[in-house]
């Protein structure tokens, strides 16, 4: 995290300011007549939904109004500098777009915040369920939460449930089957932020997507599981701090709640 005489851009207060304002309004999307609507491709090529361009004005309107150098980096607006940039703000206005629009009460939205330009450098993360107000936040350094409870991980070696990701199950799904048979159920919620905040807060033993995802699908959660005592690395186990800040497709991801977890995980996911 930056030292104390940096200004930062904003605090976890601003954020869950920002979750406060999204939840009086995110929830209703889901239900009206238009969800499914088209409004235009965001920056990161996935189709824009009113949900979403809703969310990201919610967001970039309370940013701006903080008045602080930042830089954006959206799924819908792509990369925008405010008051000249600064540190990045990443930002995934609706992490489960797809659930949103269908109906489905499983997305959030998911913000963090890096002083560079690669996932190593974020410091601070923030995850807000828009159906049940849940908000997972972290500083670095600082530990993770869940609303005002501190996270303190998971020493037990158990794989109670596996949350998975997948947009190629027929290809994907195959090398993930022996993990699955070591847990006792499997999840897939279609919202890569909460499936690893999930991790973070213990709900789920693993996270794993061999898709490859971008960075603001999970930014926030790498800040926040590892505050939380938890390890993230790609599902091969090669470290991700390295990867740049961008709107590409970038990594696959493999979130556990502590070493011994994910030394089995990947284990599993190698065959041996």
């Amino acid at each position: 995290m930056p030292t104390n005489t940096q200004t930062l851009p904003l605090t976890i207060d601003d954020l869950r300011a920002i979750g406060k304002r999204l939840m009086a309004v995110m929830p209703t999307y889901r239900s009206a007549k238009d969800a499914k609507r088209t409004v235009r491709i965001g920056a990161g090529g996935d189709i824009t939904h009113p949900i979403d361009k809703a969310a990201e004005d919610i967001i970039i309107s309370c940013l701006e109004a903080l008045k602080s150098p930042m830089t954006i980096v959206s799924e819908e607006l792509g990369i925008m500098d405010i008051n000249g940039g600064g540190h990045r703000v990443i930002i995934d206005p609706i992490d489960g777009s797809r659930n949103a629009v269908y109906g489905l009460p499983i997305f959030s939205t998911s913000i963090a915040l890096s002083s560079g330009k690669t996932m190593g450098e974020c410091y601070m993360g923030y995850i807000i369920n828009l159906i049940s107000g849940d908000e997972f936040y972290a500083a670095k350094g600082q530990g993770a939460f869940l609303n005002d409870t501190r996270l303190q991980g998971q020493c037990s070696e158990e794989l109670e449930i596996i949350l998975y990701e997948s947009r190629e199950p027929a290809r994907e799904l195959p090398r993930l089957l022996r993990l699955f048979s070591m847990s006792r159920r499997q999840r897939c919620l279609g919202s890569t932020a909460l499936d690893i905040a999930y991790v973070a807060s213990g709900a789920g033993a693993v996270f794993v997507t061999p898709s490859t995802s971008r960075s603001f699908d999970f930014a926030a959660g790498l800040v926040i599981v590892r505050e939380a005592g938890g390890i993230i690395t790609d599902i091969e186990g090669k470290g991700i701090d390295h990867i740049e800040i961008t709107l590409e497709r970038s990594s696959t991801i493999l979130a556990s709640v502590n070493n011994s977890v994910h030394t089995r995980a990947l284990q599993a996911l190698e065959g041996d």
